[in-house]
């Protein structure tokens, strides 16, 4: 399942940019570029895997110029592991988890590390996440935390 990780992408989408989107690497684009709420963007996500996300700003409540703090305020689900090959792939994968009979089930549960939850979110180890993002050098979690043992 695994496919080779790609560079991400901003498409600038909002009303300046009319019909003639923009496309900019990851890190050509900060936050703090945005200057008003409303702003809407498209972000993508391993180009070869397709994960495309639009993100709009709601509302600014702040544009320091060098963030060090953030916070994520709720959300639900585990996000897909790596390379697992865009949507159709985590669809593939999530059935394949769920089928101890399928012929890839053993190789497939390896190849995540074990364990996989799809319904699995922690607000707590999330801004753990979301707060190393901010610090240089760090490396990201690459799967949700195994069940603990009672």
């Amino acid at each position: 399942m695994a496919h080779g990780h790609s560079r991400n992408y901003t498409t600038l989408t909002d009303a300046t940019s009319g019909d003639d989107p923009k496309v900019f690497e990851q890190t050509d684009v900060r936050l703090r570029d945005f200057t008003r709420s409303g702003a809407r963007f498209s972000y993508l996500y391993d180009f070869g895997d397709g994960w495309s996300h639009t993100v709009e700003l709601e509302q600014l409540l702040s544009l320091d110029l060098a963030p060090t703090k953030a916070q994520c305020i709720d959300g639900a689900r585990a996000r897909p592991p790596e390379d697992v090959g865009g949507i159709p792939g985590y669809q593939r994968f999530l059935e394949v988890l769920a089928n101890p009979s399928d012929l890839e089930h053993d190789e497939t549960k390896q190849w995540c590390g074990g364990y996989f939850d799809p319904d699995w979110f922690d607000l707590a180890t999330v801004n753990k996440d979301v707060s190393n993002a901010l610090k240089p050098n760090v490396k990201r979690r690459l799967h949700q935390p195994k069940p603990r043992k009672a």
